[in-house]
Protein backbone atom coordinates (compact mmCIF):
# COMPACT_ATOMS: atom_id res chain seq x y z
CA UNK A 1 0.00 0.00 0.00
CA UNK A 2 2.68 2.52 0.50
CA UNK A 3 4.55 1.79 -2.75
CA UNK A 4 1.21 2.46 -4.55
CA UNK A 5 0.94 6.30 -2.83
CA UNK A 6 4.12 6.87 -3.91
CA UNK A 7 4.10 5.78 -7.08
CA UNK A 8 0.81 8.18 -7.44
CA UNK A 9 2.05 11.20 -5.88
CA UNK A 10 5.46 10.95 -8.08
CA UNK A 11 2.88 10.45 -11.40
CA UNK A 12 0.70 13.35 -10.06
CA UNK A 13 3.93 15.46 -9.75
CA UNK A 14 4.73 14.71 -13.75
CA UNK A 15 1.13 15.49 -15.02
CA UNK A 16 1.56 19.22 -12.88
CA UNK A 17 5.23 19.45 -14.75
CA UNK A 18 4.07 18.54 -18.01
CA UNK A 19 0.35 20.51 -18.15
CA UNK A 20 3.22 23.73 -17.00
CA UNK A 21 5.32 23.51 -19.70
CA UNK A 22 3.69 22.24 -22.72
CA UNK A 23 4.19 24.88 -25.48
CA UNK A 24 1.22 27.42 -26.25
CA UNK A 25 2.06 26.54 -29.70
CA UNK A 26 0.56 22.71 -29.21
CA UNK A 27 -2.69 23.67 -27.87
CA UNK A 28 -3.10 26.51 -29.67
CA UNK A 29 -1.60 26.93 -33.30
CA UNK A 30 -2.47 30.33 -33.24
CA UNK A 31 0.25 32.78 -32.64
CA UNK A 32 0.86 33.83 -29.58
CA UNK A 33 3.35 36.67 -27.68
CA UNK A 34 6.73 35.02 -26.44
CA UNK A 35 6.60 34.84 -22.33
CA UNK A 36 8.35 37.44 -20.92
CA UNK A 37 11.53 36.40 -18.52
CA UNK A 38 9.29 37.43 -15.22
CA UNK A 39 6.47 35.36 -16.17
CA UNK A 40 8.81 32.42 -16.54
CA UNK A 41 10.12 33.01 -13.37
CA UNK A 42 6.81 33.05 -11.32
CA UNK A 43 5.94 29.49 -13.21
CA UNK A 44 9.42 28.02 -12.21
CA UNK A 45 7.93 29.42 -8.52
CA UNK A 46 4.71 28.28 -8.89
CA UNK A 47 6.14 24.92 -9.57
CA UNK A 48 8.73 24.93 -7.00
CA UNK A 49 5.55 25.67 -4.12
CA UNK A 50 3.79 22.98 -5.49
CA UNK A 51 6.63 20.40 -5.29
CA UNK A 52 7.31 21.40 -1.69
CA UNK A 53 3.59 20.78 -1.04
CA UNK A 54 3.70 17.04 -2.69
CA UNK A 55 6.91 16.84 -0.67
CA UNK A 56 5.62 17.85 2.75
CA UNK A 57 2.28 14.93 1.71
CA UNK A 58 4.58 12.32 1.08
CA UNK A 59 5.91 12.79 4.45
CA UNK A 60 2.64 13.16 6.40
CA UNK A 61 1.54 10.00 4.81
CA UNK A 62 5.22 8.05 5.71
CA UNK A 63 4.42 9.27 9.35
CA UNK A 64 1.09 7.98 9.31
CA UNK A 65 1.23 4.65 8.20
CA UNK A 66 4.49 4.06 10.30
CA UNK A 67 2.13 4.89 13.47
CA UNK A 68 -0.39 2.68 12.00
CA UNK A 69 2.16 -0.47 11.99
CA UNK A 70 3.19 0.29 15.14
CA UNK A 71 -0.28 0.61 16.67
CA UNK A 72 -0.81 -2.86 14.35
CA UNK A 73 2.08 -4.95 16.11
CA UNK A 74 1.59 -3.76 19.77
CA UNK A 75 -2.50 -4.79 19.30
CA UNK A 76 -1.14 -8.21 17.93
CA UNK A 77 0.96 -8.33 21.17
CA UNK A 78 -1.39 -7.48 23.21
CA UNK A 79 -4.09 -10.04 21.92
CA UNK A 80 -0.84 -12.80 22.08
CA UNK A 81 -0.68 -12.11 25.81
CA UNK A 82 -4.58 -12.04 26.46
CA UNK A 83 -4.18 -15.68 24.93
CA UNK A 84 -1.05 -17.20 26.97
CA UNK A 85 -2.58 -15.70 30.25
CA UNK A 86 -6.15 -16.97 29.66
CA UNK A 87 -3.99 -20.52 28.92
CA UNK A 88 -2.15 -20.17 32.53
CA UNK A 89 -5.01 -19.32 34.70
CA UNK A 90 -6.74 -22.17 32.79
CA UNK A 91 -4.63 -24.32 33.63
CA UNK A 92 -3.86 -23.18 37.44
CA UNK A 93 -5.14 -25.60 40.15
CA UNK A 94 -6.09 -23.59 43.35
CA UNK A 95 -4.08 -25.26 46.40
CA UNK A 96 -6.47 -24.24 49.37
CA UNK A 97 -4.72 -27.30 51.27
CA UNK A 98 -2.54 -26.31 54.60
CA UNK A 99 1.24 -27.21 54.45
CA UNK A 100 2.93 -27.93 57.38
CA UNK A 101 7.43 -26.33 56.70
CA UNK A 102 9.66 -27.40 58.98
CA UNK A 103 11.83 -24.73 60.90
CA UNK A 104 15.25 -26.54 61.23
CA UNK A 105 16.61 -24.33 58.72
CA UNK A 106 15.74 -21.62 60.58
CA UNK A 107 17.37 -23.09 63.73
CA UNK A 108 20.61 -21.52 63.30
CA UNK A 109 19.70 -17.93 63.40
CA UNK A 110 18.37 -18.39 66.92
CA UNK A 111 21.43 -19.90 68.13
CA UNK A 112 24.10 -17.95 69.62
CA UNK A 113 27.77 -17.28 68.18
CA UNK A 114 30.19 -19.34 70.41
CA UNK A 115 33.96 -18.61 70.45
CA UNK A 116 36.62 -20.51 72.63
CA UNK A 117 40.10 -19.27 73.52
CA UNK A 118 43.12 -20.44 75.01
CA UNK A 119 46.71 -19.81 76.10
CA UNK A 120 49.26 -22.30 76.89
CA UNK A 121 52.42 -21.19 78.03
CA UNK A 122 56.17 -22.71 78.78
CA UNK A 123 57.64 -20.36 81.75
CA UNK A 124 60.87 -20.23 83.32
CA UNK A 125 62.93 -17.78 85.53
CA UNK A 126 65.40 -16.94 88.39
CA UNK A 127 62.43 -17.51 90.81
CA UNK A 128 60.63 -19.68 89.10
CA UNK A 129 60.83 -23.36 87.91
CA UNK A 130 60.60 -24.49 83.83
CA UNK A 131 57.19 -26.04 83.26
CA UNK A 132 54.12 -25.98 80.85
CA UNK A 133 51.04 -24.23 82.13
CA UNK A 134 47.21 -24.77 80.65
CA UNK A 135 47.13 -20.97 82.16
CA UNK A 136 43.90 -19.25 80.73
CA UNK A 137 40.96 -20.39 78.91
CA UNK A 138 37.60 -18.91 77.89
CA UNK A 139 34.37 -20.01 76.48
CA UNK A 140 32.54 -16.63 74.52
CA UNK A 141 28.81 -16.90 74.23
CA UNK A 142 26.92 -13.31 72.19
CA UNK A 143 24.05 -12.76 70.55
CA UNK A 144 21.30 -10.28 69.16
CA UNK A 145 18.68 -11.10 70.82
CA UNK A 146 16.56 -7.97 68.84
CA UNK A 147 17.83 -5.04 67.13
CA UNK A 148 18.19 -3.21 70.01
CA UNK A 149 19.36 -5.67 72.53
CA UNK A 150 22.76 -7.81 73.02
CA UNK A 151 23.63 -10.42 75.50
CA UNK A 152 27.71 -11.56 75.78
CA UNK A 153 28.20 -14.34 78.26
CA UNK A 154 32.16 -15.09 79.27
CA UNK A 155 33.04 -18.30 80.84
CA UNK A 156 36.11 -18.70 81.87
CA UNK A 157 39.00 -21.42 83.33
CA UNK A 158 42.67 -20.18 84.76
CA UNK A 159 45.40 -22.00 85.93
CA UNK A 160 46.88 -22.32 89.58
CA UNK A 161 50.27 -20.18 88.77
CA UNK A 162 51.41 -18.26 86.17
CA UNK A 163 54.25 -15.31 86.48
CA UNK A 164 57.18 -15.40 89.21
CA UNK A 165 56.43 -15.23 92.62
CA UNK A 166 59.76 -12.59 93.07
CA UNK A 167 58.83 -10.41 96.12
CA UNK A 168 55.75 -12.08 97.37
CA UNK A 169 54.92 -13.34 101.05
CA UNK A 170 53.72 -16.53 101.55
CA UNK A 171 49.90 -15.79 101.69
CA UNK A 172 50.27 -14.14 98.60
CA UNK A 173 51.75 -16.73 96.59
CA UNK A 174 48.57 -18.99 98.26
CA UNK A 175 46.01 -16.87 96.31
CA UNK A 176 48.74 -16.54 93.31
CA UNK A 177 48.37 -20.11 92.45
CA UNK A 178 44.64 -20.18 92.41
CA UNK A 179 43.03 -21.46 90.20
CA UNK A 180 39.34 -22.34 88.94
CA UNK A 181 35.93 -21.63 86.77
CA UNK A 182 34.49 -18.44 87.00
CA UNK A 183 31.76 -15.97 84.90
CA UNK A 184 34.71 -13.42 83.57
CA UNK A 185 31.66 -11.32 82.09
CA UNK A 186 27.80 -11.72 81.61
CA UNK A 187 26.00 -8.60 80.91
CA UNK A 188 22.85 -7.20 78.46
CA UNK A 189 23.32 -3.95 76.44
CA UNK A 190 20.80 -2.17 75.24
CA UNK A 191 21.64 0.09 71.76
CA UNK A 192 20.15 2.98 70.21
CA UNK A 193 18.33 4.71 73.07
CA UNK A 194 18.00 8.26 73.02
CA UNK A 195 20.69 11.29 72.80
CA UNK A 196 22.92 8.62 71.26
CA UNK A 197 23.32 6.49 74.26
CA UNK A 198 23.98 2.94 75.28
CA UNK A 199 22.89 1.03 78.61
CA UNK A 200 24.96 -2.06 79.78
CA UNK A 201 23.70 -4.19 82.87
CA UNK A 202 25.35 -7.30 84.39
CA UNK A 203 29.30 -8.24 85.05
CA UNK A 204 32.05 -7.02 83.14
CA UNK A 205 35.54 -5.45 83.09
CA UNK A 206 35.29 -1.87 83.97
CA UNK A 207 36.03 0.62 80.84
CA UNK A 208 39.89 1.79 83.58
CA UNK A 209 41.72 2.97 80.54
CA UNK A 210 42.13 1.13 77.26
CA UNK A 211 43.83 -2.18 78.03
CA UNK A 212 41.86 -3.21 81.49
CA UNK A 213 38.68 -3.57 79.14
CA UNK A 214 40.49 -6.22 77.01
CA UNK A 215 40.43 -9.90 77.52
CA UNK A 216 43.93 -11.43 78.65
CA UNK A 217 44.78 -13.23 75.07
CA UNK A 218 43.82 -9.85 73.51
CA UNK A 219 46.77 -8.18 74.99
CA UNK A 220 49.88 -7.06 73.32
CA UNK A 221 51.77 -9.01 75.52
CA UNK A 222 51.47 -11.75 77.83
CA UNK A 223 50.19 -10.36 81.05
CA UNK A 224 48.60 -6.54 82.04
CA UNK A 225 51.01 -3.89 82.61
CA UNK A 226 51.74 -3.60 86.28
CA UNK A 227 50.08 -0.40 86.96
CA UNK A 228 47.16 -2.15 86.52
CA UNK A 229 47.73 -5.16 88.23
CA UNK A 230 49.33 -3.20 90.93
CA UNK A 231 45.93 -1.35 91.15
CA UNK A 232 43.49 -4.50 90.53
CA UNK A 233 45.19 -7.25 90.75
CA UNK A 234 46.61 -10.02 88.61
CA UNK A 235 43.09 -10.13 86.62
CA UNK A 236 42.19 -6.53 86.30
CA UNK A 237 39.03 -4.47 87.41
CA UNK A 238 35.89 -6.37 87.35
CA UNK A 239 32.60 -5.15 88.75
CA UNK A 240 29.14 -5.89 88.48
CA UNK A 241 26.39 -3.07 88.10
CA UNK A 242 25.49 -0.81 85.46
CA UNK A 243 27.29 1.29 82.56
CA UNK A 244 25.99 3.92 80.46
CA UNK A 245 27.90 5.00 76.92
CA UNK A 246 27.14 8.51 75.63
CA UNK A 247 28.94 9.04 71.57
CA UNK A 248 29.00 12.86 72.57
CA UNK A 249 28.91 15.43 69.88
CA UNK A 250 32.34 16.36 67.50
CA UNK A 251 33.45 19.02 70.11
CA UNK A 252 37.55 19.70 70.74
CA UNK A 253 38.01 16.06 68.41
CA UNK A 254 37.13 13.97 66.07
CA UNK A 255 35.39 11.65 68.55
CA UNK A 256 33.94 11.74 72.03
CA UNK A 257 33.08 9.48 74.21
CA UNK A 258 31.71 9.37 77.64
CA UNK A 259 31.15 6.11 79.67
CA UNK A 260 30.22 6.18 83.40
CA UNK A 261 29.77 2.81 85.36
CA UNK A 262 28.37 2.24 89.14
CA UNK A 263 29.57 -0.93 90.08
CA UNK A 264 29.56 -3.15 93.44
CA UNK A 265 33.53 -2.25 94.06
CA UNK A 266 34.27 -6.19 94.81
CA UNK A 267 38.05 -6.06 94.07
CA UNK A 268 39.56 -7.33 96.26
CA UNK A 269 42.80 -5.39 96.32
CA UNK A 270 41.82 -1.75 95.79
CA UNK A 271 38.03 -1.95 97.40
CA UNK A 272 35.50 -4.06 99.85
CA UNK A 273 32.66 -3.43 98.12
CA UNK A 274 30.88 -6.55 99.04
CA UNK A 275 28.04 -5.45 98.36
CA UNK A 276 25.88 -2.05 97.09
CA UNK A 277 26.14 -0.16 100.15
CA UNK A 278 29.35 1.45 99.16
CA UNK A 279 29.79 1.10 95.47
CA UNK A 280 32.41 2.51 93.14
CA UNK A 281 31.97 5.14 90.65
CA UNK A 282 33.84 5.40 86.99
CA UNK A 283 34.14 7.87 84.66
CA UNK A 284 36.00 7.90 81.18
CA UNK A 285 36.45 10.63 78.67
CA UNK A 286 37.90 8.70 75.36
CA UNK A 287 39.07 11.70 72.33
CA UNK A 288 40.03 10.15 69.35
CA UNK A 289 41.83 11.90 65.96
CA UNK A 290 42.42 11.46 62.48
CA UNK A 291 45.98 12.92 62.18
CA UNK A 292 45.91 11.79 58.48
CA UNK A 293 45.10 8.88 56.50
CA UNK A 294 47.36 7.28 57.83
CA UNK A 295 47.86 8.01 61.41
CA UNK A 296 45.72 7.88 64.58
CA UNK A 297 45.48 9.52 68.02
CA UNK A 298 43.21 8.69 71.22
CA UNK A 299 43.88 10.36 74.55
CA UNK A 300 41.32 8.74 77.49
CA UNK A 301 40.92 10.16 80.93
CA UNK A 302 39.84 7.91 83.90
CA UNK A 303 38.61 8.93 87.22
CA UNK A 304 37.60 5.94 89.97
CA UNK A 305 36.51 6.24 93.33
CA UNK A 306 36.03 3.47 95.91
CA UNK A 307 35.78 2.65 99.35
CA UNK A 308 38.51 0.33 101.38
CA UNK A 309 36.57 -0.47 104.58
CA UNK A 310 32.96 -1.46 104.87
CA UNK A 311 32.19 1.58 107.16
CA UNK A 312 32.93 3.33 103.92
CA UNK A 313 35.39 5.78 105.79
CA UNK A 314 38.94 4.95 103.66
CA UNK A 315 38.73 6.58 100.46
CA UNK A 316 40.23 4.87 97.78
CA UNK A 317 40.65 7.21 94.28
CA UNK A 318 42.34 6.48 90.93
CA UNK A 319 43.00 9.32 88.05
CA UNK A 320 44.77 8.08 84.79
CA UNK A 321 45.61 9.47 81.11
CA UNK A 322 45.99 6.93 78.46
CA UNK A 323 47.31 7.84 75.40
CA UNK A 324 48.11 5.84 72.18
CA UNK A 325 49.00 6.18 68.66
CA UNK A 326 48.71 4.18 65.76
CA UNK A 327 50.30 4.28 62.22
CA UNK A 328 49.54 2.17 59.67
CA UNK A 329 49.65 3.21 55.99
CA UNK A 330 46.64 3.25 53.69
CA UNK A 331 47.03 -0.12 51.47
CA UNK A 332 49.86 -1.73 53.68
CA UNK A 333 48.23 -2.17 57.00
CA UNK A 334 48.31 -5.74 56.96
CA UNK A 335 52.06 -5.41 56.03
CA UNK A 336 53.45 -2.98 58.29
CA UNK A 337 52.26 -0.38 61.11
CA UNK A 338 53.38 1.57 64.42
CA UNK A 339 51.73 1.51 68.28
CA UNK A 340 52.91 3.07 70.95
CA UNK A 341 50.69 2.78 73.96
CA UNK A 342 50.98 4.68 77.38
CA UNK A 343 49.20 5.49 81.18
CA UNK A 344 50.06 7.33 83.80
CA UNK A 345 48.52 6.61 87.16
CA UNK A 346 48.08 8.65 90.51
CA UNK A 347 46.06 7.23 93.10
CA UNK A 348 45.15 8.64 96.72
CA UNK A 349 44.55 5.82 99.41
CA UNK A 350 43.23 7.15 103.04
CA UNK A 351 45.30 4.74 105.95
CA UNK A 352 42.95 3.72 109.04
CA UNK A 353 45.99 5.49 111.34
CA UNK A 354 45.35 8.89 108.94
CA UNK A 355 46.24 10.55 106.32
CA UNK A 356 46.60 9.26 102.83
CA UNK A 357 49.61 7.55 100.54
CA UNK A 358 49.75 8.36 97.19
CA UNK A 359 51.17 6.92 94.71
CA UNK A 360 52.62 6.54 91.18
CA UNK A 361 52.33 3.86 88.33
CA UNK A 362 53.01 4.12 84.44
CA UNK A 363 53.39 2.06 81.45
CA UNK A 364 55.01 2.66 77.79
CA UNK A 365 55.39 0.32 75.17
CA UNK A 366 55.65 0.66 71.45
CA UNK A 367 55.20 -2.16 68.75
CA UNK A 368 55.85 -2.37 64.83
CA UNK A 369 54.56 -4.91 62.64
CA UNK A 370 57.34 -5.77 60.51
CA UNK A 371 55.71 -8.68 57.88
CA UNK A 372 51.91 -9.46 57.61
CA UNK A 373 52.75 -11.95 60.43
CA UNK A 374 55.86 -10.72 62.69
CA UNK A 375 55.43 -8.14 65.43
CA UNK A 376 58.14 -6.93 67.78
CA UNK A 377 57.62 -4.62 71.03
CA UNK A 378 58.76 -3.46 73.81
CA UNK A 379 57.16 -2.51 77.16
CA UNK A 380 58.54 -0.23 80.18
CA UNK A 381 56.66 -0.33 83.40
CA UNK A 382 56.78 1.76 86.52
CA UNK A 383 54.96 1.09 89.68
CA UNK A 384 55.21 2.42 93.33
CA UNK A 385 53.33 0.18 95.69
CA UNK A 386 49.79 1.40 96.86
CA UNK A 387 49.73 0.29 100.35
CA UNK A 388 53.68 0.40 101.91
CA UNK A 389 55.74 3.91 101.01
CA UNK A 390 59.18 3.49 99.32
CA UNK A 391 58.72 1.00 97.38
CA UNK A 392 58.25 0.62 93.85
CA UNK A 393 59.49 -1.60 91.04
CA UNK A 394 60.10 -0.95 87.27
CA UNK A 395 61.41 -3.27 84.39
CA UNK A 396 61.89 -3.98 80.83
CA UNK A 397 59.93 -6.46 78.55
CA UNK A 398 61.07 -7.55 75.12
CA UNK A 399 58.78 -9.39 73.31
CA UNK A 400 58.12 -11.24 69.40
CA UNK A 401 54.79 -12.61 68.11
CA UNK A 402 54.12 -14.74 64.90
CA UNK A 403 50.91 -14.98 63.96
CA UNK A 404 50.92 -18.10 62.59
CA UNK A 405 46.88 -17.28 61.49
CA UNK A 406 44.35 -15.54 62.65
CA UNK A 407 43.13 -18.46 64.45
CA UNK A 408 47.15 -19.54 65.85
CA UNK A 409 49.35 -17.09 67.91
CA UNK A 410 52.70 -18.21 68.83
CA UNK A 411 54.78 -15.28 71.06
CA UNK A 412 57.91 -15.35 72.98
CA UNK A 413 58.60 -12.84 75.95
CA UNK A 414 61.37 -12.23 78.39
CA UNK A 415 61.23 -9.76 81.47
CA UNK A 416 63.94 -7.88 83.61
CA UNK A 417 62.42 -6.43 86.78
CA UNK A 418 64.10 -4.52 89.58
CA UNK A 419 62.22 -4.12 93.00
CA UNK A 420 63.74 -1.41 95.42
CA UNK A 421 63.48 -3.88 98.26
CA UNK A 422 64.20 -7.71 96.86
CA UNK A 423 66.42 -6.85 93.71
CA UNK A 424 66.36 -8.12 90.18
CA UNK A 425 64.46 -11.06 88.54
CA UNK A 426 65.32 -12.25 85.24
CA UNK A 427 62.21 -14.66 83.60
CA UNK A 428 61.01 -15.60 80.10
CA UNK A 429 57.81 -16.75 78.47
CA UNK A 430 56.50 -19.02 75.27
CA UNK A 431 53.07 -18.63 74.87
CA UNK A 432 50.58 -20.11 72.45
CA UNK A 433 47.26 -18.93 72.03
CA UNK A 434 44.40 -20.50 69.96
CA UNK A 435 40.84 -19.25 69.10
CA UNK A 436 37.92 -20.82 67.24
CA UNK A 437 34.63 -19.25 66.42
CA UNK A 438 34.00 -15.72 64.95
CA UNK A 439 35.15 -13.54 68.38
CA UNK A 440 38.98 -14.36 67.92
CA UNK A 441 41.30 -12.17 70.26
CA UNK A 442 38.43 -9.54 70.81
CA UNK A 443 39.21 -5.82 72.43
CA UNK A 444 37.51 -3.22 72.92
Amino acid sequence: MRTCLIRGAMLAVMIVLVTGVVPAQERDPAPTEQPTIEELQRQIDELTRNLQLVQEQLEKMKVQQETERRQAELEHLRQAAHTEAAKDTAAEEVDTSTKFVSGTRMQAMLNPELSVTGDIFFVGGEHEKEEFLADHFELDIQAYLDPYTKMHVVIGYHGPHHGSTFGMEDHEEEEHGHEGFGIGEGYITWFQLPGHTSLTVGKKRQQFGVLNRWHKHALDQSDWPWVIQESFGPHGLVGTGVSADWLMPRLWADTNELTVEIMNGNNDVAFAGSDWKKPTFLAYLKSYWDLSGDSYLEADLTGLHGVTDHAGDLDHNFLALDLAYDWYPAGRELYRGFTARAMLLRSWLDLEEGGSLNAWGSYLYGQYRFTARWVGGLRWDWVEDQRVPDHDTWGLTPYLTLWQSEFVRLRGQATYERDSWYGTDRRFELQITFAAGPHKHESY
